[in-house]
């Protein structure tokens, strides 16, 4: 039962990455808070995302708080990628 819990969690956090890596790789044709909402929104968190306030703010719209965000994001995404 061990190896399959191993399985479950290696696999859990590799979705997590290539989500967050999703985010962090925003597409020439989208903008940072566009982009995460779609990637959110592609799981299905979007109404969670919202409950939460996720996506609220101006700071969305500044480039100095992407790193702060993106942090943000990591953890939301830890939280409920079950």
């Amino acid at each position: 039962m061990t190896a399959k819990s191993d399985e479950v969690t290696r696999a859990r956090w590799s979705l997590i990455q290539q989500t967050f890596d999703k985010v962090y790789n925003v597409p020439s044709y989208s903008d940072f808070r566009s982009n995460t909402f779609c990637v959110i929104a592609h799981l299905g968190l979007q109404m969670i995302a919202k409950k939460e306030g996720l996506l609220d703010g101006e700071e969305w719209y500044d480039p100095e708080y992407r790193d702060e965000l993106l942090g943000t994001v990591k953890a939301f995404l830890i939280k409920y990628i079950k």
